[in-house]
């Protein structure tokens, strides 16, 4: 039965490997230039990149795609008098369309995070200034819906220049779907809220789990092991990763590893396993400007460190691994250029490859498995 369950899981793996390119989604900021998300095409044979579309968006630092491949859904990171939203789009042969006319306002502000749930029932939305968590329907033809919940987060934590407010930056899907998972940065939280997708409220804010952070770590962002009970959790203001296990309603903290070993004040960012998920790979920004690799235990997940690699730019806000594991590639915010790395599947290291692409303000690179 093992051997059945390992084969199952390497299928996407195999599928994804007998491609020659892969598509690549690069969310920016607009405020410098940028025309919005971008479609482009990684060369699995060398690494290069090249822009074949681009989509008009405001400010879509954040992007989703559905399981399908075919509709594409950005967060619009804005607040006040033009409000955050999420914008969707549809793809017909090789061309995108927007689906919902206009954007679809989350209530709250500089929305930062969307995911979309297997059958494409719901947007979760992190919504970081005003610290909420917005629940969108999303209808049979893929359009948005207003939200069917708001939830609030209250509270705050130690570092008073960040953390006087709630900040909702992460809101993801369990593997298997029965939750959504919370990073709270503003309050040192994460929350697991059960997910009951045939319910008019689908989450379940009365049987929440949570777990305390370390006071001033302020998580940002989460990645779950696909076949271990555990998920990491990259704190931003502390530059170490957390391990967690997730086990019958129970989280528990198992290990927490530093990440940032160079800058004074940590600016920690993303967070991803590999996906043979023997290696786990965190971005940090402010002086580092790189991305610890660490081994992962096969039993428990706990991690090593493995190695720190210059990301060849400055502000790694984002990074992908793509479906094949050949690649990882950084979105470096600062110096407006996306970096390609080989990886060594047996070591997890990086190589640069030489190969970039220079855009404006890049902020999240999001690959997909329909090509």
């Amino acid at each position: 039965m093992k051997k059945l369950l390992s084969l199952f899981f390497l299928l996407p793996f195999l599928s994804a490997s007998a491609q020659k390119e892969l598509s690549l989604y690069i969310g920016t900021y607009t405020n410098s230039g940028s025309y919005g998300i971008y479609v482009a095409k990684l060369d699995l044979a060398t690494g290069a990149l090249r822009i074949v579309d681009s989509l008009q968006a405001d400010n879509p630092s954040y992007l989703a795609l559905n399981s399908s491949g075919d509709r594409l859904y950005a967060v619009s990171e804005n607040a006040g008098t033009n409000p955050g939203a999420v914008v969707s789009f549809l793809k017909e042969g090789e061309k995108w369309k927007k689906l919902n006319a206009t954007a679809v306002p989350t209530g709250g502000d500089h929305p930062c995070y969307i995911s979309i749930d297997s059958k494409s029932r719901y947007a979760m939305v992190a919504n970081y200034s005003s610290g909420s968590l917005s629940v969108l329907p999303i209808d049979k033809n893929g359009s948005l819906q207003p939200p069917v919940q708001l939830i609030q987060q209250y509270g705050s934590s130690v570092n008073t220049s960040r953390q006087q407010s709630p900040h909702v930056h992460t809101a993801i899907f369990s593997p298997q779907e029965k939750y959504v998972v919370i990073a709270d940065l503003g309050t040192d939280m994460v929350k697991a809220y059960p997910f009951k997708p045939e319910n008019k409220m689908p989450l379940d804010t009365q049987n929440l789990i949570a777990i305390q952070s370390t006071p001033g770590s302020g998580p940002r962002h989460i990645a779950f092991h696909p076949t271990l009970n555990t998920f990491y959790v990259m704190g931003e203001l502390s530059g170490k990763v957390t391990v967690h296990t997730f086990r019958k309603k129970r989280i528990a903290r198992l290990q927490t590893i530093q990440g940032d070993t160079t800058s004074k004040q940590p600016g920690s960012a993303d967070i991803h396993v590999h996906p043979n998920g023997r290696f786990l790979y965190a971005s940090h920004r402010a002086e580092a400007n790189d991305v610890s690799v660490y081994s992962i235990d096969s039993n428990d997940g706990r991690l090593m460190p493995v190695a720190h690699q210059s990301v060849m730019g400055i502000m790694p806000r984002n990074f992908s691994i793509d479906p094949t594991g050949r690649y990882l590639l950084v979105a470096n915010q600062k110096s407006n250029n996306i970096t390609v790395f080989a990886i060594d599947v047996a070591t997890g290291k990086l190589q640069f490859t030489g190969a970039e692409m220079k855009l404006p303000s890049p902020v999240c690179l999001v690959f997909s498995n329909s090509q």
